[in-house]
């Protein structure tokens, strides 16, 4: 699922790219950005895919807190970075 909506004349700039690996802003959860929207003044909602090695709920809509991937996130990641960019790619 992809999908850009650029409301009431909000400018596209977007923190993250499709494709980005992302983490919480709180905990480790090495996930993949898969969507996005803007939501007016709260800002963007990504949909991301978790793969740390535990996670019940592996898809998610996530309004903000996020962050770029960092070796907190990929210490519980399914893959490997180097795997990871293979499947970005």
């Amino acid at each position: 699922m992809n999908f850009h909506v650029n409301a009431a004349g909000i400018d596209a700039d977007w923190q993250f790219e499709l494709g980005a690996w992302i983490t919480h802003r709180d905990q480790p959860m090495p996930s993949l950005v898969l969507s996005r929207a803007k939501a007016g003044k709260l800002g963007d909602v990504y949909g991301v895919r978790s793969f740390a090695t535990v996670d019940p709920n592996r898809d998610r809509m996530i309004l903000g807190s996020l962050k770029p991937i960092d070796d907190a996130a990929w210490a519980v990641c399914l893959l490997t970075p180097k795997w990871a960019a293979e499947l970005a790619a």
